[in-house]
């Protein structure tokens, strides 16, 4: 979706604006919001990197509550379902290509040393990878529900290196042959979980906890317009397997490689989760968090969906975070 101002979609959006440009020739679609009045003169730009094959109205809800601490972008990543951000890519998004991306990004908009990255889920892996090969154009990385490595016991382990190396290789060929197949029916399948967003009760599948009737009606009519619009364009789907087998190898065979690049990250990181979110393992942030400059920080009774289901306690954590970090 694109809208001059966001205002018609929704009053909480009046002031958003789709803007375009170009990296390395890729047109790309973003989200711009201009701060609040009491924000300060020299408050950084905050980045949002929605999870892979993510757009920019993944969070909409979150960039009105953010502009108190400096003006917003939402970017479409490369390979969206449903965005308008084109794909360089020949089999699909890959974690580092995307931060590849996002770097490149943000010198194409001259945002030299003003920028604090925030990436939700897959897309926390992508700006924790950004942050780190752009120390000089980031105050800070915030990353939310993050898909980082996992904590495992050695026979874990050596399943990950044997069976699970295995199948992540053989996997994304295989699934997007069948994502070619039954694109449709998988976006169809979308628009209904996203339509039962606000069900209850929550069942033993529940894959994102919390109170997802929190999320405002306005973010989930928008993300099922969203998945109305792919409808048009079902083969984007493929890419979502390549997305997906570049996160699960980073989280659990190659770890090393993984934590190493984490390791390099200069700048300050605040780790945010829902207490309620069993997508993540706590242990494993935590042990994250003990990087220097790294801080955890868990927001209780919410789930993966935090962003948009708690946005006002999200920027709260972030501005008492940058606070800190200022001091």
């Amino acid at each position: 979706m694109r809208y001059d101002d966001w205002g018609v979609r929704s009053r909480q959006w009046a002031g958003l604006r789709s803007v375009s440009t170009s990296v390395c020739g890729v047109p790309v679609h973003y989200v711009r919001a201009e701060p609040a009045s009491a924000a300060a003169a020299d408050a950084p730009v905050h980045l949002l990197v929605p999870p892979m094959t993510g757009s920019a109205s993944m969070w909409m809800d979150l960039v009105p509550h953010l502009l108190q601490l400096g003006p917003v972008i939402s970017v479409d990543l490369p390979g969206t379902i449903a965005g308008h951000t084109g794909s360089p890519y020949r089999h699909g998004p890959r974690a580092d290509l995307d931060a590849a991306f996002v770097a490149g990004f943000v010198r194409q908009l001259g945002l030299d040393g003003q920028v604090v990255i925030h990436g939700w889920s897959t897309g926390a892996l992508v700006a924790a990878l950004a942050a780190g090969v752009m120390p000089d154009q980031t105050r800070g990385a915030v990353l939310v529900a993050p898909a980082l490595p996992r904590l495992t016991s050695p026979a874990e382990a050596l399943g990950w290196q044997t069976v699970g190396r295995l199948a992540v290789a053989a996997g994304p060929p295989v699934a997007r042959i069948m994502l070619r197949l039954a694109g449709r029916r998988v976006l169809d399948a979308k628009r209904n979980a996203i339509s039962d967003a606000g069900a209850e009760p929550r069942g033993r599948t529940d894959l994102v906890g919390g109170d997802r009737g929190r999320v405002s009606p306005a973010q989930v009519d928008l993300w099922r317009d969203d998945v109305d619009a792919a409808h048009e364009h079902p083969e984007r789907l493929e890419g979502t397997a390549t997305a997906f087998a570049s996160v699960i190898k980073a989280m659990f065979i190659t770890q090393r490689r993984t934590n190493e690049a984490l390791d390099s990250v200069r700048v300050p990181v605040l780790v945010l989760w829902g207490s309620d979110d069993p997508l993540v393992d706590p242990t494993s942030l935590r042990q994250h968090a003990r990087r220097p400059n790294w801080t955890p920080r868990p927001v209780d009774d919410v789930g993966h969906l935090l962003p948009v289901e708690a946005p006002d306690r999200y920027a709260h954590a972030v501005g008492q975070w940058l606070a800190e970090i200022g001091a």
